[in-house]
């Protein structure tokens, strides 16, 4: 089923915004084709990710590395973590010296999923990829980092909201606590 484009849909007044949203949207139809497509492999989208991770550092990682390399919270990691040591696709040992963290590795059985399912995934994303010539691919890749480090600069603290104008007539209707 061919979707509309986003700015066909979405028009914004303000270009950045139109931009950002189509990264965003771009995001969530690559979401929507990585399930489909594991869908029919023994891993699940999260884990294949965790898996090419593990095997591109080449060395077992800890659970806070992961996280930072996955984008994934520490409770959801524990988690995504356990269902994939349970499936025999990493090991989990502690680290010595410290009982609190644990290093990561990739199991056998982890490598040969690894290696079942790259091959059709970098298929995959060759044929998503395809629209752009290796030169557009590198200057995406260069505005992908710098869009990346932009965000990484905004604060982390998000704003005080103002009140609403309907939040303002609101508290401006109610009696003061001086009248009775």
């Amino acid at each position: 089923m061919k979707h509309p484009h986003y700015n066909e849909v979405n028009r914004f007044a303000n270009p950045a915004h139109e931009a950002l949203m189509g990264v965003w949207w771009s995001g969530l139809k690559l979401k929507r084709a990585a399930r489909t497509f594991f869908r029919a492999h023994a891993v699940s989208d999260t884990q294949f990710n965790a898996l090419v991770v593990l095997n591109v550092a080449g060395r077992p990682l800890s659970q806070r590395e992961m996280g930072e390399r996955l984008l994934v919270d520490k409770s959801d990691l524990t988690g995504l973590v356990d269902r994939m040591e349970k499936a025999g696709l990493v090991e989990r040992r502690a680290v010595a010296g410290d009982r609190r963290r644990h290093a990561v590795s990739l199991t056998a059985a982890g490598r040969a999923e690894l290696a079942r399912s790259e091959p059709d995934y970098a298929a995959l994303v060759n044929r998503a990829m395809s629209a752009f010539t290796r030169s557009e691919v590198a200057t995406l890749t260069r505005l992908m980092v710098k869009l990346h480090d932009s965000i990484d600069s905004l604060p982390s603290t998000p704003p005080v909201p103002r009140p609403t104008s309907q939040a303002s007539r609101t508290e401006s209707a109610r009696p003061s606590r001086s009248n009775p």
